[in-house]
């Protein structure tokens, strides 16, 4: 079965493992027009296209892929040492009837597949074809599991590259280097690859070289005196490494971001700093031009012994060698972006200069004291002042158009009536990697509170997310997912945000108000708009 997931995605939804892994071989060796990327999971995969209609087109004309399709090509196996002191050891054997002599003798005889990526770089769901092992998942998930942690969860065993919160049922602990950008690649595992875990009773930890970040060869153009609340590198992101865990992350607000490049004279993908609420300070060590877009703020040039000058926001500003470029906090919206003639030098991490603050690739956020460097010294032509894109209203529901699905039939029809008519805020507990949202008490499109209730109760085996992606917890209050997103998720989604319109929640300071409207995409009175987008 085929469900659009958005504008340009296509869920194909499978009967199980085996078939999600045989259309993912059989579209790998035979990519559709527009692929951009696959993501596999237990029972789907992900495919994402360039354009709208290219995604049309696949779900008209794709028939699906036999079993035979599994390409079998030379895999790698990797044999992984696990002490097994999980402190869920004792529970998994208590589950399965086994004892917890036999529980480790299941988990070290098997010859495990590396499936699909999980919910960070690094992670992987890890299968087997005779798994006597399979157990459901915590019904309370840890705050923090640690790094190197070996769990079970359904029918799968998966280690945590790092520590992060989780609800795997935790048999062991490992010191194998799943994800280090040192190495090359910067996974230890792959799709295709197996593993044999082995139990030892400790680990000889061998001591690794520390990475050294070379600065790069120009002179300080800027340094920070102020970072604000958080200032990061963004560029264009990642792309085509979702099969690592990794996901794009980059530009929040990607008109803002370009806009700011070609006004100082970048190619749009340059580097920029972009800026949570503004209030930042940076001084020129050199003369140089920038532009400010984004988010609406005051902004002024210091000098010593000259008048202030008030800067411009959407033109290119000329800052001179000693001078001080001071950010207010944003008045309305969210993000600011800071562009520079050459844009801004930053460690390489994953193919992009981006901040990725899910998985924490990409270099950390910028703190006072820092130098900052410009990555070329020429430029293309400084543009004229452009037109501000809208940022979100704050007097009244900002209307944000959504493509219903691929999850809509797990809700039920009131709950889809309300996910329209319910007037949503913007939680504090926001951030590049989603927006969370809380029903309004009133509004002037009516009073229900209520949250969205699920026809289908079931747990749903993770499956591939974009940006846009509106999941909905156990709670009902919907989540879209960023440019930070994990690469997979285990919660239907109801909707996805139109692209043209995501930038908008990017923008949306905490106590904004959202109303969803349906958009739709099948049919010939919205093809050609859908070709547009």
């Amino acid at each position: 079965m085929l469900k659009r997931f958005g504008l340009t995605s296509i869920l194909v939804e499978c009967a199980d493992l085996s078939a999600a892994l045989a259309v993912h071989s059989h579209l790998q060796h035979q990519p559709p027009a527009g692929l951009v990327e696959l993501i596999p999971a237990a029972q789907t995969v992900l495919v994402r296209f360039e354009q709208a209609h290219q995604a049309l087109t696949f779900a008209r004309t794709f028939t699906g892929a036999a079993s035979t399709d599994i390409r079998r090509e030379a895999s790698r196996e990797q044999l992984i040492d696990v002490v097994y002191d999980g402190e869920d050891l004792a529970d998994v054997a208590e589950h399965t009837g086994l004892s917890i002599e036999k529980v480790i003798e299941a988990h070290t005889q098997q010859q495990w597949s590396v499936a699909f990526a999980g919910f960070a770089p690094g992670f992987f769901y890890l299968h087997a074809e005779e798994n006597v092992l399979e157990v459901p998942r915590r019904a309370s998930p840890r705050t923090a599991v640690p790094s190197g942690a070996v769990g079970l969860a359904g029918q799968f065993s998966g280690i945590y590259p790092r520590t992060s919160p989780g609800g795997w049922q935790l048999i062991g602990h490992t010191n194998a280097p799943l994800w280090d950008l040192s190495q090359n690649p910067p996974a230890l595992l792959e799709p295709g690859n197996t593993v044999r875990f082995r139990a030892v009773r400790e680990h000889i930890d061998v001591a690794t070289p520390e990475s050294t970040v070379s600065e790069p060869s120009t002179d300080s153009v800027l340094t920070v005196k102020t970072a604000g609340a958080q200032l990061l590198f963004e560029d264009e992101g990642r792309s085509g490494l979702t099969h690592w865990g990794v996901s794009p992350a980059g530009f929040a607000d990607p008109v803002a971001a370009h806009a700011a490049n070609l006004l100082v004279g970048n190619m749009p993908s340059a580097t920029v700093l972009e800026s949570l609420m503004g209030g930042f300070v940076v001084e020129a060590q050199q003369d140089t031009v920038v532009a400010l877009t984004g988010a609406r703020t005051f902004a002024i040039v210091t000098e010593p012994a000259q008048p202030d000058r008030v800067v411009p926001q959407d033109a290119p500003v000329a800052l001179m060698a000693g001078q001080t470029l001071r950010v207010g906090v944003a008045e309305q919206g969210l993000r600011v972006y800071l562009g520079i003639r050459g844009g801004f030098a930053a460690e390489e991490a994953a193919t992009s200069f981006s901040t990725d603050t899910m998985s924490s690739i990409g270099p950390s956020p910028l703190q006072p004291g820092d130098s900052l460097h410009v990555a070329e010294k020429t430029g293309i032509a400084v543009a004229h002042p452009v037109i501000a894109p809208a940022l979100p209203n704050p007097q009244e529901a900002n209307l944000i158009r959504v493509i219903v699905g691929p999850r809509d039939d797990w809700f039920t029809p009131e709950s889809i009536q309300r996910f329209f008519r319910t007037e949503w805020t913007v939680s504090p507990d926001s951030n590049r990697i989603g927006i969370r949202l809380a029903p309004q008490e009133s509004g002037s499109y009516g009073t229900d509170t209520q949250i969205l209730e699920r026809a289908n109760t079931e747990e749903l085996p993770s499956e591939g997310m974009v940006s846009g992606a509106i999941q909905v917890p156990p709670n009902g209050e919907p989540v879209v997912f960023l440019a930070d997103h994990p690469v997979t998720g285990g919660y239907p989604v109801i909707a996805c945000v139109h692209p043209h319109d995501l930038r908008l929640l990017a923008q949306s300071q905490p106590g904004t108000t959202i109303r969803f409207t349906r958009f739709e995409i099948d049919g010939e009175a919205n093809e050609q708009e859908n070709t547009r987008a």
